[in-house]
């Protein structure tokens, strides 16, 4: 990336020390060791992010979320059902709800059921391998939270960890 692809001025690069990351649907995920080229040229502006290994990352996420104690945010809920790959109308299909109750779930009109939430968790975490973790199972979903988790990761020789110094 040696030219801006808006203005064709040079792009500088730096590596990023806490990058807010949106893109994801998630409001409180950061990360670091992320790169960024900037365009020289101070009227255009043009930024261009690099995120090595996304797949991996959003894995991590998903399983970082699911394995809170926290009642899953409106926003997390989503992020869950589509790292799974299902629309709103196949996820409500497939758990025995209405489609009209996921998207309440998901705009936080209506508190998704215990059960419905645990479920969720475990086929995220099941994609690891078999579950096994039944001793902490009755943890998910104990607790409630009025805001949403912040989530820090960090890229560590191109894979991502969660940054427990955040």
């Amino acid at each position: 990336m040696n030219k801006c692809i808006t203005c064709g001025s040079k792009m500088t690069r730096e590596v990023e020390s806490s990058f807010h990351y949106t893109d994801c649907g998630l409001s409180k995920v950061f990360l670091k060791g992320v790169v960024n080229h900037k365009c020289t040229n101070h009227n255009c502006g043009e930024e261009e992010i690099t995120i090595q290994n996304i797949e991996e990352l959003h894995q991590l996420l998903a399983e970082k979320i699911s394995s809170q104690v926290n009642k899953l945010k409106p926003e997390e809920i989503r992020y869950l059902r589509t790292h799974l790959g299902f629309s709103g109308v196949d996820f409500a299909e497939s758990i025995g709800v209405s489609p009209e109750t996921v998207s309440r779930w998901e705009k936080g009109t209506v508190n998704m059921k215990e059960a419905s939430e645990r479920f969720l968790r475990v086929l995220i975490l099941t994609k690891l391998g078999p579950f096994r973790n039944y001793d902490n199972l009755k943890e998910y979903a104990s607790k409630s939270s009025k805001s949403v988790s912040r989530h820090c990761f960090k890229l560590d020789h191109s894979h991502w960890t969660v940054d427990q110094a955040a």
